[in-house]
């Protein structure tokens, strides 16, 4: 065999390995992430209030599970005739990527039935069972993919629907949750202004009937491009739309069962922030730390992904329609950052 030859198939082998491998980190990270959430509450100093570097690399290891489960569903989207494994693989890591708001929905929906103790090891089996059937799919053939098709139509009513729901409710609240770094009573009195557009009888229902419109319509348009070979950009704004699906679910869950109905209390800032003992000190509460993180900085970029789309459907330049996604990342986590320290206790001072 001739040295470019054999270097060919050396590379082959390595980019079947690397293919083989990333395949199986994002169902082993979701299994391990209630257990991280765990140690970190273990490890942490109750008593003296001290964050040690245990407990602050075990968070940021929390953190960095959905993101690995991100990059490795970037690099599966960019093959370009997978294998029945490498297809299994791509789509258990783009739900993976979902897996703070899957948790949190899975503990909140076994603790109103009574058996909180249980969502655990259940989510374990299920992660562990995704694994298992990555394993134990086919990788000689290619699997035959068809194109997605454009839905104009319905990706528009998707647009147009976020649309509303930004004007209507989700620029507010945003603003509302940033007023939190001056303190709950600013908060407060911005929330009850808001409440009268958005708890209305008119409006709320609406919102509600829009919310699920958006995870109806989104989960039909990414399943059709989890088909085909995708590029970064398509890949990051089907991880952010499958993340928000759980995420809408999670919250309407927690705010109108949970509070409303099973607890009978208002879902305000101290529910929001798990008052009194806070998102941090809390064995509980913990989970809403990447919960609420994850879902202000995909919001906002998944809204940036949506601009891509339009701004190169109208014949912007590729450059400066990729730099709104990257950039809209980054402010994204600022803002997200920004209204996490807010929950977490931290506060402005004005002279």
């Amino acid at each position: 065999m001739s040295q470019d030859n054999q270097t060919r198939a050396s590379g082959w082998v390595l980019s079947e390995a690397l293919n083989r491998s990333i395949g199986f980190i994002p169902p082993i990270g979701a299994l391990v992430y209630p257990y991280v959430l765990v140690g970190f509450h273990t490890s942490l100093d109750h008593r003296g209030g001290r964050f040690g570097l245990v407990p602050a690399a075990l968070l940021l290891l929390a953190f960095l599970m959905p993101v690995a489960a991100l990059l490795a569903a970037m690099h599966l989207g960019g093959i370009q005739a997978p294998n029945s494994a490498e297809l299994r693989a791509r789509r258990v890591a783009l739900l993976a990527v979902a897996s703070p708001a899957i948790f949190t929905l899975a503990s909140v929906a076994l603790y109103m039935v009574g058996y909180p103790q249980t969502c655990t090891w259940l989510l374990s089996l299920m992660w562990a069972g995704f694994a298992v059937l990555i394993a134990l799919s086919d990788r000689t053939h290619p699997v035959t993919v068809l194109p997605a098709r454009p839905r104009i139509k319905l990706r528009k009513f998707h647009g147009y629907t976020a649309l509303g729901i930004l004007l209507v409710f989700l620029g507010g609240h945003l603003a509302n949750h940033l007023l939190g770094l001056i303190g709950p009573e600013a908060h407060a009195a911005m929330m009850r202004s808001l409440r009268q557009v958005y708890r209305s009888p008119v409006v709320e229902p609406l919102l509600m009937i829009g919310f699920f419109a958006q995870i109806a319509t989104g989960v039909f348009l990414g399943w059709q491009y989890t088909k085909c070979a995708t590029g970064r950009f398509r890949t990051f704004q089907l991880a952010s739309g499958i993340y928000l699906s759980f995420f809408i679910i999670s919250h309407s869950n927690a705010v109108f069962i949970l509070a409303r109905r099973i607890l009978n209390i208002d879902s305000d800032w101290g529910f929001a922030t798990g008052a009194p003992t806070g998102l941090i000190h809390d064995a509980w509460n913990i989970r809403l730390v990447p919960l609420y993180w994850l879902a202000v900085f995909f919001v906002l970029s998944h809204v940036g992904s949506g601009l891509r789309a339009i701004m190169l459907a109208h014949g912007a330049r590729r450059e400066l329609a990729d730099g709104v996604v990257v950039w809209g990342a980054v402010a994204s986590a600022l803002i997200a950052t920004a209204i996490l320290l807010g929950m977490c206790g931290l506060r402005l001072q004005f002279l």
